[in-house]
């Protein structure tokens, strides 16, 4: 069984210590985020932390939940396809 996703392990914004989020999407893709990691990599975040870092580095000036979602797209893509049912 995978240990659940640490908010406090996270590099997120944060305000008044709460999760920051200034839209609804951005939430909807710290969720999807947290899934990935926890089923596909049995809740391991380097992966995701890598791909965060390449995304911000590719654009450093792109909004930071922008680049989660880059970073996530990443991410998925380097998942072994699934055969069809």
């Amino acid at each position: 069984m995978s240990t659940p996703l640490s908010l406090s392990d996270l590099d997120v914004p944060r305000r008044n210590g709460e999760l920051a989020f200034d839209a609804p999407w951005q939430s909807t893709v710290f969720g999807l985020a947290a899934a990935v990691i926890d089923n596909a990599f049995g809740g391991d975040r380097e992966p995701f932390r890598q791909q965060l870092i390449r995304a911000i580095a590719a654009e450093p000036g792109r909004p930071y939940w922008e680049s989660w979602t880059a970073a996530l797209e990443a991410l998925v893509d380097t998942l072994p396809e699934r055969p069809a049912p």
